[in-house]
């Protein structure tokens, strides 16, 4: 467990690579249409402090809750070099306004002075690959710095969003990460610090947390849901591949041919294609002894991952191939996991869990709106608002289904004593990996490959309908 840093060094320790490559021409065209036009759109959500339109509005004016944490996201930049497009489904897309979208984010929440920043995964489009055919001016193949169309695609974005300073940026990966970037690569841009497990596939889940001054400790638990996939897995070695396979040809009659197709799939059964993934036996694991310390130290959690969990809060096309594998260990800790944060579904979405209470957001993705569209998080000990900009619902979650961290401010209330605080520090950050042999510093380990303690389990994991 990493110990604290001051707030001077603490971005540098969790930061993403920043890119010294330039940032391409903006199209200030764009932007400044959009601040003429659509100015209202910039502005939150007037919904944020009294009602939220996806469910669960609660009036938050006559809150009493304690401010844990401010925390900015963005979801599915999706960024490509290319002209303005269309999904399969006829939506819209902005693949270079991506990229302004991107850094009037990035500016505005460093203004705000969050103290970190999550991107939700994709952070660049599959069409990186095929510029030319998609009629942009295509990229060389490897530029004078060694870097692929994907990797140099990557630095745009990562520039972009390098205004913000003032904290940690968080990433998860999606499947369009994958079309561009293999894992090692991915680690060394994102600095997500995948592990290799005993079976040699690497797998990038981790937990960062943070202590507010007030005592309370929240966790982020990041999870990887291309654990289980077929992208950029080895056809020949990989087991987790070979897994994913076996699951796709069980469940979707055509694969592989048409490895991405749903049709001729019903209901929750449509998520049994290629661009999705699944957790495996290790990462569940590793999940239930996270959370299990949570409580123990009587810590919130908030989980991240690209992919959504819960059904209802997406098209069953975006779920997680074992969606019920991981939610039956966050509903053994509904009194310490107060909501789950993903993107991948575009439109957005949210669902409350009537069987724990936690709250299951999609963030709506930046590639599909004509406005810079991101959420400012504000997570209070009793709920959490989401402010949304541009096409971002805003909206207020109670967290009246929390109780284990309760009891801990509690006791740290009685003992506040016994808090040792760095003098130029408002927060402790930590970075944990509880099951592996790591050094205790994340700028070391986060290159570094570790090795799992867990014992591998060979069985296929579970995907039941």
């Amino acid at each position: 467990m990493i110990s604290s840093r001051d707030e001077t060094t603490r971005h540098k320790q969790g930061q993403a690579q920043q890119s010294s490559y330039p940032l391409v021409p903006r199209r200030s065209d764009r932007l400044q249409s959009v601040r003429n036009t659509k100015k209202q759109k910039l502005e939150p959500d007037n919904a944020a402090s009294n009602t939220v339109p996806l469910g669960n509005g609660e009036d938050s004016s006559s809150s009493s809750s304690s401010l844990i944490t401010r925390i900015g996201i963005v979801a599915d930049i999706q960024y490509a070099p290319i002209p303005d497009g269309y999904s399969y489904s006829g939506s819209s897309r902005y693949y270079r306004f991506a990229l302004e979208a991107a850094q009037h984010a990035a500016q505005q929440l460093e203004q705000e002075k969050v103290d970190l920043v999550v991107n939700l995964g994709d952070i660049v489009d599959g069409k990186c690959q095929s510029i030319a055919t998609n009629g942009g001016i295509p990229l060389p193949d490897v530029d004078e710095y060694g870097r692929t169309v994907g990797e140099q695609c990557v630095d745009h974005v990562l520039a972009a969003l390098s205004p913000y300073k003032f904290g940690t940026i968080l990433h998860t990966y999606g499947n369009h990460c994958l079309y561009n970037m293999d894992r090692p690569l991915i680690q060394r841009k994102l600095n997500i610090p995948f592990v290799q497990e005993p079976c040699g596939d690497l797998v990038g889940y981790y937990s960062y947390k943070r202590t507010a001054e007030t005592g309370t400790c929240l966790r982020f638990v990041v999870l990887d849901t291309y654990d289980i996939s077929l992208m950029q897995r080895c056809p020949q070695q990989s087991q987790k591949r070979q897994d994913a396979v076996q699951l796709l040809q069980s469940k979707n009659p055509n694969f592989p041919k048409l490895e991405n197709s749903p049709d001729g799939l019903n209901g929750m059964a449509q998520r049994f294609v290629a661009f999705n993934g699944g957790v495996g036996p290790l990462q569940l694991q590793w999940l239930q002894q996270t959370l299990d310390q949570a409580r123990q130290n009587g810590e919130m959690v908030v989980i991240l991952s690209h992919q959504p969990i819960l059904p209802g809060s997406s098209k069953p096309i975006c779920l997680v191939w074992n969606y019920n594998d991981v939610l039956r260990v966050l509903r053994q800790y509904r009194d310490v996991v107060a909501a789950s944060l993903a993107g991948h579904a575009h439109k957005g979405g949210y669902k409350r869990d009537e069987k724990s209470g936690i709250h299951f957001r999609v963030i709506e993705a930046v590639l599909e709106n004509s406005v810079p569209t991101y959420a400012l998080v504000a997570i209070h000990d009793d709920q959490i608002e989401v402010q949304g900009f541009g096409n971002c619902e805003s909206a207020v979650y109670k967290l009246d289904h929390l109780t284990i961290h309760k009891k801990k401010n509690n006791n740290n209330n009685n003992n506040n004593n016994h808090h040792n605080h760095n003098n130029n520090n408002n927060h402790k950050n930590n970075i944990s990996y509880n099951h592996l042999k790591r050094n205790d510093n994340f700028e070391d380990t986060a290159t570094t490959t570790a090795v799992a303690e867990l014992a591998q389990s060979n069985d296929l994991m579970s995907a039941s309908d």
